[in-house]
């Protein structure tokens, strides 16, 4: 134990009530990592394998160098500096006395490792031969040391994103003293001696091979920072504070670490079950679509799917069979289903846990799955899954398998593992984060690793969102991912987009599609072969033809919603603002002279109470709802009607929204099969007189002005931006006089999005219609600029700047900034509290999203006398600190009800 470098302490922090010694040598730290990333490249793991085949060197090979690079992580923690922020009495430790105390934003330890490792190479301290480099001179600037060098950025990276090379020398120098690079060094050398390193020097010193690590060090990178975090869990990692050498201590740390994986479930092996057909697995004749699925020939290698055919068709069900069999084939290991929203990613994980076990087993038990979005610790579901962890070993020992869903703990704790588990369902920002500069971007990358993407709703990604899904599209074929694309109204130069961006990521001349006006329409693309597009059949249930007619004022709206209530039907009004839904409400509370059959929906309600009204709406116009419930009923409501909910009206009502938008709001019109009175049947056609959608427009004009939108529909114009491409939905829908799914379903799409919808919007139009094309081009850009260069590699250069968790990278384009405002109330005795105060989840459900400069920055201030009651909140919820406290009942400009939700005073009294 004479060497230095088992002066200096690792670890000082234990969990709370844990025995034991006071700290952990830093050496032993540096091996536990190691040990923890020695297990994760396995030699006969598919990443291993995949990685090593890509360098061009054997998958043991990698393993030892990645693991020596590992072994180096926290070289940093050699400074005094760093050894000085904790003192332990009667130790033999190092108390080195450096010029400058240590700084953790100029002078981190992971910058500090960079340093050390400089002083060794080009400060001649070391050399190759040290660490087993025969042909190589490490202290000049070479090939070869770029590339040990770009190993060295993964490991000293460790903590999420890459270091910043730019502190001088000179300045380190003053957090250390020379006995710590001494130290240091002697570490390196007795490292490379432990595991015995065998250099593909050759390799090392090629300026292609360097370009083909740098590709894959974002893997690396990910497993550095996993084996960091898994490496530093004292529930297994003990500590330890001296008495072994590394020789001897190795052994034990690759112990410990298997120990640590095996309550990870990341080293387990996954087993995937039989696929038999749609009807086996699902119970029911498959449809058209599902059909292709379960029959389509499958290639070798990442292959990309486009689903395109209307809702209701079973995309979800054919996206797992496809799944499933790419599964089979041994393409995957996994997958992820990404949706556009939280509550679709709800409804979504409800029913791949009722058949993920159907596809795969790990160690002959249930696989995690994992629920990845902001809000989902409030998912009863996955709280269940979370509640199986802690009894699954016995019941599967006892043979109870009665549990359908199960998560391990460890993925569960943080959404940044989530991706790691074998199955995952969450909303497609959670996937879109693995290209974007922020701290653990690598963790979320490595997670997607052999999965295969599932994504709905694609043609609803915005420009911003859609330059994100191009990148992760391309990153992820690079990585021998497949994807699979659900969507309902796709566009022509959509799909082509797509398509083409799979084909030029994987190094092939783009195939240009013959413009195709079949729907449904199953694509498939094969990197380096042609397209496969196959038209299929529709079900006749989902076949259906929806006559359209229009009404030109909110009065005609009213009139029509008051007539049908009084005959006993349940209507839906969509508005396309929250302000034009209030004030519609507002009318009909007033000339109904009550609220009882009214209930009004939008984004400006707590979550407590959004929560209610999405209930008391399912209760009253879903599924399982009659007549009884049904009967007069009104719902006033905005595009979260069209977006999660599983509704049905009688009478539907649209104000003039995108043809997409409004074929999407049309499915919700006798949407499930009833008699006359509403009540659910088992019949295939609707005893219902035929519906008709009413759309709420300006009056038609074949020559309009340039405010034909804007001085009827205001609001909707501000929202929808493109007065044009409204104008030409209008048109079609005229001529056709009817929305036909699926047979019209490409011709609607296409007169307002295709390459010639542009020709023939009025010369009025065009000019509003250039200007927020070059928005749409700006948001694009936008995107592009947060991009990652992925050829720079893990470094600092790879991007303009990389972001702390503190700093919000949004996945989508907002026209306003947004800000979380904590609703709070007084009780009968005047204490402040909050809005949900009392229930679980309190604080979450407390909260409403407003606009900054609308809303946020216009609402009171707490009155003086509260701001002690809030403090109390604060120490209760800690999170509240980072929330925009409100009292409504205190303030005179905006007010919040159950009913309305945050509504202008002003206003809503005149």
């Amino acid at each position: 134990m004479s060497a230095s470098y088992f002066r200096y302490w690792g670890k000082a922090r234990k969990a709370d009530g844990q025995e034991g010694a006071d700290y952990h040598l830093l050496p032993y730290h540096c091996l536990d990592v190691a040990a923890v990333g020695w297990l994760l490249l396995d030699e006969d793991k598919p990443l291993t394998r995949n990685l090593a085949e890509f360098l061009g060197i054997a998958p043991g090979q990698l393993r030892q160098i990645f693991t020596f690079s590992l072994m180096l992580h926290d070289l940093g923690k050699f400074a005094s500096a760093f050894q000085n922020l904790a003192e332990f009495a009667d130790s033999p430790l190092v108390r080195n006395q450096p010029k400058s105390g240590y700084d953790s934003r100029q002078a981190r330890h992971d910058r500090l490792g960079y340093f050390f490792w400089l002083m060794a190479s080009r400060g001649r301290r070391l050399k190759g031969a040290d660490i087993g480099l025969s042909q190589v001179d490490i202290s000049q600037v070479t090939p070869a040391l770029d590339s040990l060098n770009a190993l060295l950025d993964v490991v000293f990276g460790h903590h999420g994103y890459p270091i910043d090379w730019g502190s001088q020398p000179k300045m380190m120098k003053d957090y250390c003293h020379e006995s710590d690079v001494d130290a240091a060094c002697e570490f390196i050398r007795v490292c490379a001696q432990l595991l015995k390193v065998t250099w593909p020097e050759q390799q090392l010193a090629d300026k292609e091979w360097l370009a083909r690590l740098r590709q894959i060090s974002w893997h690396l990178s990910g497993i550095a920072i996993l084996s960091d975090w898994i490496g530093s869990d004292t529930t297994f990692f003990e500590y330890h504070i001296g008495g072994l050498t590394l020789a001897e201590y190795w052994p034990q740390a690759k112990e410990k670490a298997l120990r640590a994986l095996a309550a990870t479930e990341l080293i387990k092996p996954v087993k995937v079950q039989p696929f038999l057909s749609v009807q086996k697995h699902f119970g029911f004749e498959p449809t058209p679509l599902q059909t292709w699925a379960e029959t389509v020939p499958l290639a070798s290698g990442p292959q990309l799917f486009i689903l395109e055919d209307v809702t209701g068709a079973g995309k979800t069900e054919a996206a797992l069979a496809l799944t499933h069999r790419l599964l089979q084939q041994g393409e995957a290991d996994g997958f992820y289903f990404g949706l556009p929203t939280m509550a679709t990613s709800n409804a979504m994980f409800s029913r791949v846990a009722d058949h993920y076990q159907q596809m795969l087993s790990v160690d002959g038990s249930r696989p995690s799955i994992v629920l990845a979005h902001g809000a989902r610790e409030m998912n009863d579901h996955f709280r269940d899954a979370l509640t199986a962890n802690t009894h699954a070993d016995t019941a599967y020992a006892n043979g109870d398998e009665t549990a359908s869903l199960y998560c391990n703990q460890w993925l569960a704790d943080s959404r940044k593992k989530a991706l790691l588990a074998a199955v995952g369902v969450g909303t497609i920002d959670q996937a879109l984060m693995a290209v974007l500069p922020r701290k653990h971007q690598p963790l979320r990358l490595l997670g997607l690793h052999r999965k295969i993407l599932i994504f709905d709703e694609v043609h609803a990604a915005d420009s911003f969102m859609f330059e994100l899904l191009d990148d992760l599209l391309r990153v992820h074929l690079r990585q021998g991912g497949s994807a699979i694309l659900l969507t309902a109204t796709l566009a022509q130069r959509q799909r082509e987009r797509l398509c083409r961006i799979w084909q030029e990521a994987a190094g092939v001349q783009a195939i240009s599609l013959p413009e195709k006006n079949d729907f449904p329409l199953a694509t498939q693309v094969i990197p380096g072969q042609r397209l496969n597009e196959a038209p299929v059949d529709s079900r006749a249930a989902v076949s259906r033809e929806l006559a359209v007619s229009f009404v030109h004022s909110e009065q005609a709206c009213v009139s029509q919603i008051l007539a049908a209530s009084q005959r006993g039907e349940c209507v839906v009004w969509i508005r396309n603002s929250v302000d034009d839904a209030i004030r519609a409400y507002w009318v009909l509370a007033e000339q109904l002279q009550s609220s009882d059959h009214l209930t009004l929906f939008h984004s400006r309600f707590t979550l407590k109470d959004r929560k209610v009204i999405e209930n008391r709406v399912l209760a009253t116009f879903g599924k399982k709802s009659g007549q009884e419930e049904r009967r007069g009923q009104i719902l006033i409501a905005t595009q979260v009607f069209q977006e999660s909910l599983d509704a049905d009206a009688d009478l539907m009502i649209s104000d003039l929204c995108p043809i997409d938008d409004l074929i999407q709001r049309a499915g919700r019109q006798h949407r499930h099969i009833r008699d006359q009175f509403g009540n659910r049947i088992d019949n295939e056609k609707n005893e219902r007189p035929a519906p008709t959608l009413l759309v709420h427009t300006p009056e038609w004009q074949e020559q309009p002005d340039a405010d034909w939108l804007l001085s009827h529909l205001p609001n909707t114009e501000h929202v929808y931006r493109s007065p044009g491409r409204l104008w030409l939905g209008m048109e079609i829908l005229r001529q056709l006089g009817a929305i036909r799914m699926p047979v019209e379903a490409r011709l609607l799409i296409e007169a307002v999005y295709g390459d010639r919808a542009y020709e023939r919007m009025p010369d009025e139009f065009k000019k509003k219609e250039d200007s927020y094309f070059g928005e749409l081009r700006g948001r694009s850009a936008q995107a592009q600029s947060q991009r990652i260069d992925w050829h720079k590699g893990y470094n600092q250069t790879s991007a303009r700047a990389w972001h702390d968790d503190n700093i919000e990278i949004s996945t989508r384009f907002a026209d306003r900034e947004t800000v979380q405002v904590l609703v709070l109330k007084l009780d009968p005795q005047g204490r402040l509290q909050l809005w949900a105060e009392g229930e679980s989840h309190a604080l979450q459900n407390s909260i409403v999203k407003l606009a900054k400069g609308r809303f946020a920055d216009r609402l009171a201030s707490l009155p003086d006398n509260l701001t002690a009651a809030f403090e109390r909140i604060v120490q209760r919820y800690p999170q509240a600190k980072f929330l925009q406290p409100w009292l409504p009942d205190h303030d005179p400009l905006f007010g919040y009800s159950t009913e309305l939700g945050v509504f202008d005073s002003n206003k809503e009294v005149e």
